[in-house]
């Protein structure tokens, strides 16, 4: 697949794309993510070299518990990183679920609007009156509260397919320029349901969408290493997080996924180029046969 962003092409046919995180925020359950507005370049700067091709700015928490930031604010700490990124040459998203923290963000220069809401009415409006691509996600409740919906299904993986496909189609309908699609990792899931929509990648993929994921160091990884249960900020000092998200993110990309979105960007990049050249030859050997 090739993905058309900020006047650019990525090649994402064989090779997984990486967006590397970059928290403005103050709270993020992943503290070593966390950097000051002022050394916002430097790090941009340093996930670049290792491996990002997007990097991803955010200020607000979605954690369970974090605190609430008011739109002005989060805007006073996106919109000049966003800024002096996009100078830089870097291409950004903005991660947020509030329309007008997006719209600061495009006018900034953001390259592509990241909410994982499914995105607000407001938001697409904003996507399509900017002319920006726009990823969604499907949640059931809301960021900071997703773990007090219902987490019950009847089938995870045609819920979760059946909304993103309806959900994208409405915003390209819209006018919007381009649609990723995000199953939500971590969001309102239990184990066995995040394993379910890795499995589903394939068939995600297969709508013709980009496919975003987020599953780094999340608390599920802990809860799949054997440690329980455990919210995303007390899983981080356990052992063997890093190894679960390398490991989680080369399945990914190995069974479909055209972008990973995490905080270890060098790590997940050097295991990245490993799938990535076991998939070209893997097409290889398929367009041979099928001669």
């Amino acid at each position: 697949m090739l993905i058309e962003l900020g006047g650019q092409q990525l090649d994402a046919t064989d090779r997984c794309l990486v967006m590397g995180i970059l928290n403005v925020a103050t709270d993020s359950p992943v503290s070593d993510s966390v950097v000051p507005v002022g050394d916002a370049p430097r790090r941009a700067a340093e996930l670049r070299r290792a491996g990002a091709s997007i990097i991803d700015v955010g200020a607000q928490s979605t954690r369970t518990g974090a605190v609430e930031v008011a739109p002005d604010e989060e805007i006073a700490r996106v919109g000049p990183v966003v800024e002096s990124l996009v100078a830089e040459g870097h291409l950004v998203s903005v991660d947020t679920w509030t329309a007008s923290v997006a719209r600061a963000a495009v006018a900034a220069g953001a390259h592509l609007i990241n909410d994982i809401t499914g995105a607000d009415p407001d938001t697409v409006t904003v996507a399509v009156e900017t002319g920006t691509p726009i990823a969604i996600m499907h949640m059931r409740g809301r960021p900071q509260r997703h773990r007090e919906a219902d987490h019950d299904y009847d089938n995870v993986t045609a819920e979760v397919r059946s909304y993103l496909e309806q959900r994208a189609g409405e915003i390209k309908q819209a006018g919007a320029p381009d649609v990723w699609i995000d199953p939500g990792f971590q969001f309102g899931r239990g184990l066995e349901d995040n394993l379910r929509l890795l499995l589903d990648l394939p068939d995600l993929a297969a709508l013709g969408y980009p496919v975003l994921i987020s599953a780094s160091r999340k608390g599920f990884l802990a809860e799949l290493l054997g440690y329980g249960e455990l919210r995303s900020h007390d899983a981080q000092a356990r052992p063997g997080m890093l190894e679960a998200t390398i490991a989680f993110n080369v399945l990914a990309a190995w069974l479909g996924a055209h972008v990973v979105r995490v905080h270890d960007v060098e790590e997940v990049s050097w295991a990245l180029s490993v799938s990535g050249a076991a998939r070209q030859l893997r097409r290889s050997v398929v367009s041979a046969r099928a001669r």
